[in-house]
């Protein structure tokens, strides 16, 4: 990563015992509810299997680097041209549609978070990024499911487990893990805050009864199965074979 010096926290905050929150300069009213519900599927997917050398794929900002920063030895990070703000960070400016400007078996791991949905050739993706992982590396990729538009007009797809599952037995890849987060109300609250948070009021008195109800057991109890029925979205680790 170019700059590192100059990396700061955006999307997230850790406020310490590897607890991260959205962060409320970046992270808007509406989407405070959901960045609760799968940064916690994220920080354990991510600190389990980030090793080596990492390819942090659509990065942006580099919102997770804290959360992987400890487990690699280097990080490449790639996103597409934007002209109107130039991103420091950055090693390369990409196009994600198209051959990626890497050798073969160049990383350990990549991570590819909420970016496939915004690829217009996602087959042609998924197939780069197994070239470049090394036999026996490790490609992390976090999806929405249930989830509006957003980046309009680059938001093209939406992934069940059995498409992504499709993708890694194409590209000659074992999937490790395919773990949905979220669940039926989890949605629910998700779309009451954005349809209907204005104020910051509104957002404590819903984040109130969201922490009240997913407390209970009956929600504990009946999440495994609400997740996988109502997918909020997925958390994919898979593994190049040898």
């Amino acid at each position: 990563m170019q700059n590192r010096e100059y990396w700061k926290p955006t999307k997230f905050l850790c406020n310490g015992n590897n607890k991260f929150v959205p962060n409320p300069e970046f992270v808007i009213l509406g989407s405070r509810i959901i960045c609760r519900i799968y940064i916690e599927s994220y920080i354990r997917s991510i600190q389990q299997h980030a090793s080596g050398i990492l390819l942090d794929c659509g990065c942006g900002h580099v919102p997770y680097y804290e959360i992987y920063k400890d487990k690699v030895v280097d990080t490449i990070c790639i996103d597409w041209p934007n002209s109107l703000h130039r991103n420091e960070l950055l090693d390369h400016y990409v196009n994600l549609n198209e051959r990626l400007p890497f050798d073969d078996k160049s990383f350990d791991t990549i991570l590819l978070t909420d970016v496939l949905e915004h690829i217009q050739n996602p087959g042609l993706l998924m197939s780069e990024l197994s070239r470049l992982l090394k036999p026996g590396a490790k490609l992390l990729v976090m999806v929405p499911f249930f989830y509006r538009l957003h980046e309009v007009p680059h938001d093209y797809y939406r992934y069940t487990e059995f498409a992504l599952k499709g993708f890694c037995e194409s590209n000659n890849l074992s999937v490790v893990e395919l773990e949905p987060y979220g669940g039926f109300y989890d949605i629910i609250f998700d779309l009451l805050n954005k349809k209907f948070v204005k104020n910051r009021f509104q957002l404590k008195l819903l984040e109130f009864f969201y922490s009240l109800i997913s407390s209970t057991k009956f929600y504990k109890s009946s999440k495994t199965n609400q997740s996988r029925k109502y997918p909020l979205g997925y958390c994919l680790v898979a593994k190049k074979n040898l």
